[in-house]
């Protein structure tokens, strides 16, 4: 019996020293990588940003404003981190992390939309996160969503399994070899797509329209931001993008949403830019989708979010 145990007891060590050496490794390598999953918060954690203007938000801002086209309007330097599938929660969490490790900016371009007080269930891009599930922060906002598991956070090495290119992309970032080269500029993505149908089946899951519910919790912590930016005398301006007319008629409650960022705009007297009415809303050729403009209309947009910036500031 005593042997066995004592088999059992090296053969434990054994493997956590393996899962160890494991989870050093990738961990150290993905922390150096500029692959675009985890390009972003690296780039936060080693201070390298430090840009004059910020453009947070989700998906909708980061297929959808082009720091190329800001940059060269405004005369700045901008960075966008907009993140795919998440509401705010997620959105703050990038922008603490930012301004720890980084100049703070000098202005704040806050995209709003639907979702972005919509409490989601899931994470959609945890992956991102997995490198850094040491920092309390990051900790305490991933617990929130479905994503990782218990065994993740307490487990080294268990995060990355199901995602060999990861492991194979930390193992070669960690002997200072690009497997995966980084894409898009600055945070921003391009969408060189043409209309998809995405659109006929989001109508066909709800014909009779969908309500949006914001959530309370979200709602504070949105508010808290804006009155952190106005304490710390930065500038910032909320913007409603353009969504395709069609999609916008089964979004129930879409005037109380932008009614909800209006009133937040005049108490705390901050620019609120709606574009749900914009002329870029009536044509599929500015769309890849009905929630997201491609690269012909998200440069279009760009431009004309700049402009408008660009007056309001002088």
């Amino acid at each position: 019996m005593k042997k066995f145990i004592g088999k059992m007891v090296l053969f434990c060590l054994i493997i956590s020293s393996i899962l160890y050496f494991l989870d050093y490794t990738v961990t150290k390598g993905l922390k150096k990588t500029h692959f675009h999953t985890f390009n972003n918060l690296n780039k936060t954690f080693n201070g390298e940003i430090n840009s004059d203007l910020i453009i947070n938000g989700s998906s909708i801002a980061k297929y959808q404003i082009s720091p190329s086209i800001i940059d060269s309007v405004l005369n700045v330097n901008s960075y966008n981190f907009g993140m795919i599938g998440v509401d705010f929660a997620p959105e703050k969490l990038q922008y603490d992390l930012y301004v720890k490790h980084n100049k703070p900016p000098k202005t704040v371009i806050q995209m709003v939309g639907d979702l972005t007080l919509f409490k989601n269930e899931e994470l959609l891009g945890f992956p991102q996160f997995a490198p850094y599930l040491d920092n309390e922060k990051i900790k305490a906002v991933t617990q929130k969503y479905k994503g990782f598991t218990f065994l993740d956070y307490h487990i080294p090495f268990i995060r990355y399994i199901g995602r060999p290119f990861d492991i194979i992309d930390g193992f070669f970032s960690f002997l200072g070899l690009e497997l995966r080269k980084p894409t898009g500029y600055k945070g921003y993505f391009e969408q060189d797509r043409k209309w998809d149908n995405s659109f006929d089946r989001f109508t066909e899951t709800y014909k009779n329209g969908q309500f949006i519910k914001m959530d309370h919790e979200l709602m504070t912590l949105f508010e808290d931001h804006i009155i952190e930016c106005k304490k710390n005398k930065i500038n910032m301006f909320l913007v409603y993008p353009p969504t395709y007319y069609e999609y916008n008629k089964y979004i129930k409650n879409q005037n109380d949403i932008i009614l909800y960022y209006t009133r937040l705009s005049k108490k705390y007297q901050i620019p609120f830019l709606d574009y749900s009415s914009n002329y870029i809303v009536n044509s599929t050729e500015y769309f890849c989708s009905s929630q997201h403009l491609n690269k012909k209309g998200a440069e279009l947009f760009t431009k004309i979010l700049a402009q408008d910036i660009k007056k309001l500031t002088n």
